[in-house]
C-alpha cells in the first residue's frame, strides 16, 4: 500500500499569517490547499525518506500535478549543490520513479509534463463531483487525455492507479 498525501490545511493556530483575512475565501483554497501536499512531498525528500525506506511508493493526491516538473528540477539543482544537499544517494528525479501524483482534468499541460516525467507517474483525480470542478469536467477529462500520447492514456485513465495501489 502507498503513502498517500492529501492537502490540508494548518490549524489557525498555527498557520501562517500573511494570509490574514482571507481565511473564508474558499476560491483561495481551492487555488492553495494544493501547497500543503506538496511540502509534505518535498518533506520526504529533506530527510532521506526513500533511502531509508526504499520499496516505498508515494502518491500526491488532489494537489494538481503541473507543478511537479518544476519541483524535480529545483531539487535536483539544489540536491547537486553540497552546501544544501539533504541526506539523498539517489537523485530526486530518480526517486520519483515510485511516486504516483494524481492531476485535475482541466490541466492543459499534462500531457507536455508526461513526456518529461513519465507517463507511468500520473493519473487522474476520480473524486467526481467535487466542489472546484464544474459541470464540463468530463469533457475536460477526455480534452486532458487526448492530449497526450496515445500509450498513456489507458495508464493515465486508470492503469496507473491500478498499479500505484496494487489492483492487479
Amino acid at each position: 500500500m502507498p503513502l498517500g498525501i492529501h492537502p490540508t490545511f494548518e490549524p489557525t493556530t498555527i498557520a501562517s499569517r500573511r494570509f490574514s483575512g482571507m481565511e473564508t475565501a474558499i476560491w483561495y483554497f481551492d487555488v492553495m490547499a494544493c501547497h500543503a501536499a506538496q511540502i509534505a512531498f518535498t518533506t520526504l525528500f529533506s530527510f532521506g525518506i526513500f533511502d531509508k525506506f526504499p520499496g516505498l511508493r508515494v502518491v500526491v493526491l488532489e494537489s494538481g500535478g503541473g507543478w511537479i516538473g518544476y519541483w524535480i528540477d529545483r531539487m535536483d539543482a539544489i540536491y547537486e549543490v553540497p552546501l544544501t544537499r539533504p541526506p539523498l544517494r539517489i537523485r530526486p528525479a530518480i526517486t520519483f520513479a515510485s511516486c504516483y501524483i494524481s492531476a485535475d482534468p482541466d490541466e492543459r499541460a499534462l500531457g507536455a509534463l508526461i513526456e518529461f516525467a513519465g507517463e507511468d507517474r500520473f493519473f487522474w483525480a476520480t473524486d467526481f463531483p467535487h466542489q472546484d470542478h464544474g459541470a464540463g469536467y468530463v469533457d475536460e477529462l477526455k480534452q486532458m487525455l487526448a492530449a497526450m500520447p496515445e500509450t498513456a492514456r489507458p495508464k493515465v485513465a486508470g492503469l496507473n492507479v491500478a498499479k500505484a495501489y496494487n489492483l492487479g
